[in-house]
């Protein structure tokens, strides 16, 4: 099955490795990176390191309206 994942936090770490194991995981969407600490230094989330690491697309929309066209044109199941 082709899928687009989204989530952010750490928690869907472990779906997104099981669902990417089982199937086509064609795009990722997660939150931008956010600045943290005294630094603040722009930090990915979790899910977009473990997308990048397992070589995944990865989209990161400011607004969830402004990534549904281009959600429009995947073709997805």
């Amino acid at each position: 099955m082709k899928l687009v994942f989204m989530g952010t936090p750490s928690f869907a770490v472990p779906t997104l490795v099981a669902l990417h194991r089982e199937h086509e995981v064609i795009q990722v969407w997660t939150q931008p990176d956010k600045p943290l600490g005294r630094g603040l230094r722009l930090q990915p989330s979790e899910v977009k390191k473990k997308a990048l690491e397992c070589g995944l697309p990865l989209l990161q929309p400011r607004k969830m309206s402004e990534g549904f066209e281009h959600l429009k044109q995947l073709d997805v199941d």
